[in-house]
């Protein structure tokens, strides 16, 4: 990979966007970051096109209206950790002061960490402030037991059908 990566710029960038994106499969992202931890030159790139991403807020959040609930879906596969800049645009989504009724899509979240959990919880506790609040739809069932292992489940409304979901609002 380091020839391709070093050999190519065009290249470099679409296996880093791929890498950001989760689009590399897992053997290839493994190599990849065995690369550019130790390059300096790819270490760079990565972080600035980071920045570049989170800048222009291209992120596959999905965000459609359902009467006055604002449903939020996750377009390819996400993951609500520390690192993550789907958690940083989730969190512009629904902390944003008009929402106050929100359904949150996790179909697509594989992994949720400690820094997931404290956003869903700031977002839970800014809806309810603004007497609104959040709902969760679909997680899968590695997200469904850190919801139920830190029993943020018991506080945050889950559904596994979207139309119940919508109607309990």
């Amino acid at each position: 990979m380091e020839t391709k990566l070093h050999a190519d710029p065009v290249v470099r960038e679409e296996i880093i966007a791929k890498y950001l994106t989760r689009k590399l499969d897992p053997a290839a992202a493994t190599e990849f970051e065995d690369h550019y931890l130790g390059c300096q030159e790819c270490f760079e790139e990565v972080r600035a096109t980071e920045l570049l991403i989170s800048g222009l807020g291209q992120s596959c959040i999905e965000r459609t209206q359902d009467r006055d609930v604002t449903v939020v879906r996750f377009g390819a596969p996400a993951e609500l950790t520390a690192s993550s800049l789907d958690l940083h645009a989730l969190a512009r989504i629904v902390q944003a002061p008009s929402e106050t009724k929100v359904l949150i899509d996790l179909s697509q979240v594989s992994r949720i960490d400690s820094a997931g959990l404290g956003m869903l919880m700031r977002c839970y506790t800014h809806a309810v402030k603004n007497a609104g609040t959040i709902k969760l739809l679909n997680p899968t069932s590695q997200v469904k037991r850190v919801l139920s292992i830190t029993r943020i489940d018991s506080v945050v409304p889950t559904f596994d059908d979207e139309k119940a979901a919508l109607k309990s609002f």
